[in-house]
């Protein structure tokens, strides 16, 4: 690829990015009234060149979605403390993501956030080939991160649950700190 295509193709990937990360945010606040021209302008591109990246809505929160379950992948690998060379740093990780190290996580996982607002436009859920290439995907991470796995199962789900509650009256910061130490505590298994 000579230099110039290259650029080409950073800008493409970049103006694309930015109309995934744009389209989120209008539909975390305006649900299914946000249009293709709102979405643009945060975009900071003209309606036609959203259109050109995304024919349809639906192709858009398609990849909407799409991007949102790459997005969580990479905010938990983020939170993976490289210099932990023992079992359960990716569980280490990911229960420091879901438990207030992402503001991204936090955001799109609130009861206000990005993954209740997909409900209102009528894609929920992601389409099944999606669902079931991430559950296997994430299946295989925590497998292979030497925690027994029924523990692996209650740490990854005991997390998600706090997401879910955080800013909320139900869940205040002590508490959520303290679940936070007791989920990484399990994490620590005993080496012979």
């Amino acid at each position: 690829m000579t230099p110039p295509e290259r650029e080409l193709t950073r800008d493409r990937e970049r103006t694309r990015r930015a109309v995934l990360e744009a389209a989120e945010l209008a539909f975390e606040q305006r649900g299914a009234k946000a249009s293709l021209a709102e979405i643009a302008a945060l975009a900071g591109v003209s309606k036609s060149g959203l259109i050109h990246h995304f024919r349809t809505r639906e192709h858009l929160i398609a990849q909407v979605i799409e991007h949102s379950v790459s997005r969580t992948w990479e905010e938990v690998r983020a939170h993976v403390d490289l210099a932990e060379n023992r079992p359960g740093k990716f569980t280490r990780g990911y229960v420091r993501a879901f438990t207030g190290g992402s503001e991204y996580l936090t955001r799109v996982a609130s009861p206000s956030g990005l993954l209740a607002a997909l409900g209102t436009l009528g894609a929920a859920e992601p389409s099944e080939a999606l669902q079931q290439a991430d559950a296997r995907a994430w299946n295989e991470a925590f497998d292979a991160d030497g925690l027994p796995p029924g523990r692996a199962l209650a740490i990854r789900f005991a997390a998600e649950g706090l997401i879910a509650a955080m800013n909320s009256p139900y869940l205040t910061p002590e508490q959520l700190a303290q679940a936070r130490e007791e989920l990484l505590a399990l994490t620590e298994v005993d080496q012979p």
